[in-house]
């Protein structure tokens, strides 16, 4: 059975370090062979928005980092989304990046619960 990580991210895409660190952990996790999570929650749902166009100095597009996570899971990635979080920004779930999931606090907790690590960013 693989070993299975939730990585929770709470902050701006940009701004910090944290998400793209965030990214780079649950990247490196896949790598391993484990079972990932990515969870977004407040701001950082804009995070799973595709065509971002990074402030100058960051170091790489984020959506396009979400994307990546996706497609290098092959089924071992997951990108759960807060619905509530979306709501507030005005932003609806089929804007979001393909495969990313649209979730309830409830779904995230049960993640959370399920997984054997956790990483909050």
């Amino acid at each position: 059975m693989a070993k299975s990580l939730c990585v929770l991210v709470d902050r701006p895409p940009y701004g910090s370090i944290q998400p793209a660190e965030a990214i780079r952990h649950a990247l490196g996790a896949l790598g391993k062979g484990w079972e990932v999570v990515l969870a977004l929650t407040g701001d950082a749902v804009l995070t799973a928005l595709p065509g971002q166009s990074p402030p100058p100095g960051e170091w790489t597009c984020l959506g396009e980092a979400v994307a990546k996570f996706i497609e290098e899971g092959n089924k071992r990635a997951t990108v759960l989304v807060e619905e509530q979080a979306l709501e507030a920004r005005g932003v609806r779930a089929i804007d979001l990046i393909r495969g990313t999931h649209s979730a309830s606090a409830d779904e995230i907790a049960g993640a959370l619960a399920r997984c054997e690590r956790t990483l909050i960013f």
